[in-house]
């Protein structure tokens, strides 16, 4: 797997989503903090990858890999704010500015192509996950189809 895909991944997010606050890969800001508060700003997006799969090419003289990448991105909030119906319809609306947050981002992933990409980003899943601190989550995920490849021998990677 290449950084390439994180670095990628982290640009357009700050280009395309200007509504996040903090956006990093995910390296356990939201699961392993003592202080009150994670160090992140709100609403944030953590990003962390896997390649669940990979299939052998036919190359001559390369050795290729057709690759499943998928993109697992955390989004949280802290906004402390409920959809109740009988919250006041202020406090509703910014809970619901998280599903604009959301809509943005799959707005700026879903269908792109990064460089080496055989198939574009495609959105597999959303959804809530249960948190005890007061933070509401979101995780979403993507994934797209890759071809990494290195001559024989030298072990550096090429497209």
């Amino acid at each position: 797997m290449r950084k390439e895909y994180l670095s990628q991944m982290l640009d357009t997010l700050q280009k395309e989503v200007p509504s996040l606050r903090w956006i990093d890969a995910d390296e356990g800001q939201l699961d392993f903090y003592t202080d009150d508060r994670p160090p992140v700003a709100f609403p944030c997006c953590l990003v962390d990858f896997a390649m669940p799969e990979a299939r052998n090419l036919s190359v001559m003289g390369t050795v290729a890999q057709r690759c499943t990448l998928r993109a697992v991105l955390q989004v949280a909030f802290h906004d402390n704010a409920s959809l109740n119906t009988k919250t006041p319809k202020p406090v509703r609306e910014t809970a619901m500015k998280r599903f604009d947050v959301l809509e943005s981002i799959t707005a700026a992933l879903n269908g792109r192509f990064f460089d080496g990409f055989m198939q574009p980003y495609t959105r597999v899943s959303c959804m809530p996950r249960k948190r005890d601190d007061g933070l509401k989550m979101y995780e979403l995920v993507f994934e797209a189809a890759v071809v990494e490849s290195r001559a024989v021998g030298t072990g550096s990677e090429t497209e």
